[in-house]
């Protein structure tokens, strides 16, 4: 592991939520029989959780794993998807599929099928998708990993539900990216610049082709150093033409008084030309749950990390972040993810695991709350090595 990726565990070491501890090869206790793998979505799920090693412990090893489980709503145990265990993974959904990643593939189901994307990475650095088409870009903090004398990079791979992908590299760290529609795009900062002393820090944006072919260069400008997304996914505007996200100092960004103030920051796709507007964040810490970032209406909607507050912003006119409703569970203890509108959202602050959708604009419950004590029951358990806890990573709904 280089530096850099060690920099980056540990920082995250304060900001990823810590909420469950699980062993994926054990992923049911004795009143739950092992899933079987799953070939498909199974046509009664109705949500997915993805698991894998804990990060803040040591580096994880080839006998762990990160796993995905489905589930119905009786919150019974359906099927298992397992790979090499990386850091920090994500599940994506749309309409009866997912996207995910293990260290040694990308794997896209639906309800007719699987396809895996061979890989070798071991941190996943982000991951966005279309939630109209399927598409979905996964992109992993690869470093150098064919020694110093190379360029750091982040690899990258885009896929879709009909098994089509494609897998590029762009140089340096992708801080954030968006997926719009057909066309894909990813804000990348300069590593070296990034672990100097230097004030203020090249930035880049490309465009990675969803059919293949080499990053395309839109646009140059540099920002202060610190000065970054809080966000890894990026928001697009209805035609595509920009792309939204909000943007803070380290001190904005984790902050309990939410101060210094955060900024707007909208970025035309063509150019990469960009303007940046004072954004109040009411006493709320800047650093935004992942995948929970969405515009609705003119209106950015977000969860906060720590307080489960949902929060929004309008594109234009008032620049005071307004709190629309809070989430029941506090703290780290609980992960949430926004697929269109409907918020899935998976508490274990308490003494079962419970899984719960709400509407993101209004609040309102909208499936009943579904126990899932397989979850707890082999809650805190050693990964096969002996040398992590396994937690979970992400939630998603399966919408129908």
């Amino acid at each position: 592991m280089t530096p850099l990726q060690l920099m980056i565990r540990l920082t995250r070491m304060t900001i990823v939520a810590l909420t469950l501890a699980v062993l994926p090869g054990a992923a049911c206790s004795r009143d739950n029989p092992s899933p079987p793998e799953m070939r498909a979505v199974p046509a009664e799920a109705i949500g997915v959780v993805s698991v894998g090693p804990d990060q803040a412990g040591p580096i994880v090893t080839d006998t762990d794993h990160t796993s995905v489980y489905a589930f119905d709503a009786a919150g019974t145990l359906l099927g298992q998807i397992q790979g090499g265990a990386i850091d920090l993974s994500r599940v994506l959904s749309w309409r009866r599929g997912f996207t995910t990643a293990t260290a040694d593939s990308v794997v896209t189901v639906t309800d007719t099928g699987r396809y895996s994307i061979p890989i070798d990475e071991n941190i996943v650095e982000g991951a966005v998708r279309d939630t109209q088409s399927g598409r979905s870009l996964f992109w992993f903090n690869t470093g150098r990993p064919d020694g110093p004398g190379t360029a750091y990079r982040n690899n990258y791979v885009l896929t879709s539900p009909d098994g089509e992908f494609h897998t590029g590299s762009v140089p340096g760290m992708v801080f954030s990216a968006a997926h719009c529609g057909d066309r894909v795009y990813g804000v990348v900062a300069d590593v070296e610049s990034l672990m100097s002393d230097q004030q203020t820090i090249p930035h880049r944006l490309y465009e990675l082709p969803v059919d293949g072919g080499e990053p395309l260069l839109r646009g140059e400008w540099a920002y202060p150093a610190g000065f970054r997304t809080t966000s890894r996914a990026s928001v697009c505007w209805a035609d595509g033409t920009a792309i939204y996200n909000i943007y803070g100092s380290g001190e904005a960004r984790y902050s309990e008084n939410g101060e210094p103030a955060s900024e707007l920051v909208r970025i035309d796709t063509a150019t990469g030309a960009h303007t940046e507007s004072p954004v109040d964040t009411s006493g709320h810490v800047a650093v935004i749950r992942p995948n929970t970032l969405t515009l609705v209406n003119d209106r950015l909607y977000w969860i906060g990390m720590a307080d489960g507050a949902v929060l929004s912003l309008p594109l234009a006119g008032a620049s005071e972040v307004r709190e629309e409703w809070t989430l029941p569970a506090k703290g780290f203890g609980h992960q949430a993810t926004v697929t269109g509108t409907t918020v899935a959202h998976l508490d274990d602050t308490g003494d079962t695991p419970e899984y719960t959708e709400y509407d993101l604009l209004t609040g309102e419950r909208t499936r009943e709350t579904i126990a899932l004590p397989w979850l707890k029951s082999i809650a805190h358990s050693r990964t096969e090595s002996g040398r992590n806890r396994y937690v979970v990573t992400g939630v998603a709904c399966l919408p129908s």
